[in-house]
């Protein structure tokens, strides 16, 4: 099983490690603090919802703010910031452990969706 964070016992309840996950995080990515703690935030509402709608994610984000305030600020970070994919793509076989030497598969697909058509283009390690 895949661990992309881990959880702390307090009392009776276990509890997401933010720190840790951060760590790895800043360990990967030359980001400023502040958006590497939306990022853990941000991966274990996504993971926890599991979906990509921005309004279900803000409902279960981490910290004290109102969901409209978490939905705003997921909204200005996808919007405004330009994501560094090969960062990102070695924080990915990092949090997933996966071991050097990695094969890529590079598929593309085309489905059609009532009267829309989805072209996909999917880069995955096997």
């Amino acid at each position: 099983m895949v661990r992309l964070f881990v959880t702390k016992q307090k009392g009776n309840h276990t509890m997401i490690d933010f720190d840790s996950l951060e760590q790895k995080c800043a360990a990967n990515l030359d980001w400023h603090g502040a958006r590497i703690k939306f990022l853990a935030r941000f991966l274990v509402a996504l993971i926890t919802t599991r979906t990509v709608n921005l309004a279900a994610i803000a409902q279960v984000f981490a910290g004290t703010a109102q969901p409209d305030s978490n939905y705003e600020c997921c909204r200005r970070f996808l919007k405004d910031f330009e994501l560094p994919y090969a960062q990102i793509a070695r924080l990915i076989v990092q949090l997933l452990g996966v071991p050097d030497g990695w094969t890529l598969a590079l598929d593309r697909t085309n489905w059609k969706f009532g009267q829309t058509d989805l072209n996909l283009l999917v880069l995955a390690i096997v």
